[in-house]
């Protein structure tokens, strides 16, 4: 299990990286042609950037929810 969570991190971190760098060419694609389109890629490339982190966070967080974990289990008290 720890090699199955180290390589979706890895992929995690992969996807970000990705996310980080076409953000980053369209936004001098478009900052040296003016041209509308790599406007709107550049916008949709910046938007996705923080979208896919935070829905990769949402899913490992419903996962361990589904699983019982980070979830207190209730003190039993013996009266």
């Amino acid at each position: 299990m720890d090699k199955v969570k180290r390589v979706l991190a890895l992929v995690t971190v992969g996807v970000i990286v990705i996310c980080v760098i076409v953000t980053l060419i369209f936004g001098i694609l478009y900052g040296t042609t003016n041209n509308l389109l790599y406007k709107d890629i550049w916008v949709a490339s910046a938007f996705c950037m923080f979208l896919i982190p935070i829905f990769i966070w949402v899913m490992f967080w419903i996962y361990n929810l589904l699983r019982g974990r980070g979830v207190k289990k209730e003190e039993k008290t013996e009266d």
